[in-house]
C-alpha cells in the first residue's frame, strides 16, 4: 500500500513539473514593434487590422494586465492572438505593440502583418522573404490538410505536430521539438499511469482455484476493470492534439492566404 502511495506521489510530481515547464516556456514569448501615435489614437486602427486578419474574431479585453489596451481572440477562434498596447513615456506619440500567440513562428508572421498594415510599408515582400523562420519554411505557399492533421493526431499526436510544422511558418525556433517531445513524454506518462492502475484492478486467482482448474483471468490489461481508465488516459492527449492540429492547420492556411493576396 505504501508503495502505491509513493508511486502516485511521484506521478503527481512529474505531472506538475511537466505542466509547469510547459507554461513557463511561454512566459517570455512575444514579438514587439513600435507604432507612431499614442495607444488611444491607434485603438480603432489596430482593432480593425486584427479583425481583418481573424475575420472579426478579436475583441477588446478589459483585463489589460497593466497595459493601455489589450485585444484577444474569441474563445472559438482558431487563430490564437493576444495583443498588448503600451504608450512610451519617454517618447511622445509612440506606442509599443506586443503580439503573443501559441507559436513563435505565428507571432513573427502576425507582427509583420500588423506592422505592414498599420504603417503601410512593404516590410516582408511576401511569405518567401519572412525573416526569423526556419529554412524549411522558405517555399512556395501551399495549404495543409485537416484530414491528415486530425488523422495523425489520433494515431500519434507527435506525428500530427511534425506534419503541421513541416515547411510551415507557424512553427519557429524550437516549437517543433518542444511540441513533439512534449506529446511523446505525456503519452508515455499517461500510458504508464493507466497501465499501472489497470493492473492493480485485475482479479487474482488463489493457488487453490488454480489447482481445481477454475477459469483464470486472461492477464490482458484491456480485460481488466481498470481498462476504461487506461484507454481514457490515452485518449486525452489525442483529443487535445486534435484541437491543436485544427488550430495549426487553420493558421497555416490563413497565413498562405495573406502571403498570396494580402487583400481582405
Amino acid at each position: 500500500m505504501n508503495m502505491q502511495k509513493r508511486f502516485k506521489h511521484k506521478i503527481l510530481k512529474t505531472l506538475f513539473l511537466f505542466f509547469f515547464l510547459s507554461s513557463f516556456s511561454s512566459i517570455y514569448a512575444g514579438e514587439v514593434f513600435e507604432l507612431e501615435g499614442d495607444p488611444g489614437e491607434n485603438d480603432t486602427r489596430l482593432l480593425s487590422a486584427l479583425n481583418r486578419l481573424t475575420y472579426d474574431r478579436i475583441l477588446s479585453n478589459q483585463n489589460t494586465k497593466g497595459f493601455a489596451f489589450r485585444y484577444t481572440s474569441k474563445w472559438y477562434s482558431p487563430l490564437q492572438l493576444d495583443v498588448f498596447v503600451l504608450g512610451l513615456a519617454k517618447r511622445d506619440k509612440m506606442s509599443l505593440i506586443r503580439i503573443e500567440s501559441s507559436k513563435k513562428g505565428s507571432e513573427r508572421i502576425f507582427r509583420n502583418f500588423l506592422q505592414e498594415e498599420l504603417t503601410k510599408k512593404e516590410l516582408t515582400g511576401g511569405l518567401a522573404n519572412y525573416t526569423d523562420v526556419s529554412e524549411d519554411a522558405k517555399f512556395e505557399p501551399y495549404r495543409k490538410s485537416y484530414f491528415w492533421s486530425e488523422s495523425l493526431a489520433i494515431i500519434q499526436p507527435a506525428a500530427s505536430v511534425f506534419y503541421n510544422s513541416y515547411k510551415s511558418p507557424v512553427y519557429g525556433g524550437s516549437d517543433r521539438l518542444k511540441s513533439m517531445f512534449g506529446y511523446i513524454g505525456l503519452d508515455l506518462l499517461l500510458a504508464g499511469i493507466g497501465y499501472y492502475y489497470a493492473t492493480t484492478t485485475m482479479e487474482k486467482n488463489s493457488a487453490l482455484e488454480t489447482y481445481f482448474l477454475k477459469p483464470t483471468p486472461s492477464g490482458n490489461v484491456l480485460d481488466s476493470p481498470g481498462a476504461p481508465v487506461f484507454i481514457g488516459l490515452l485518449v486525452l492527449p489525442r483529443l487535445y492534439r486534435m484541437i491543436g492540429g485544427w488550430q495549426d492547420t487553420y493558421t497555416h492556411n490563413r497565413i498562405m492566404e495573406i502571403s498570396v493576396s494580402k487583400s481582405f
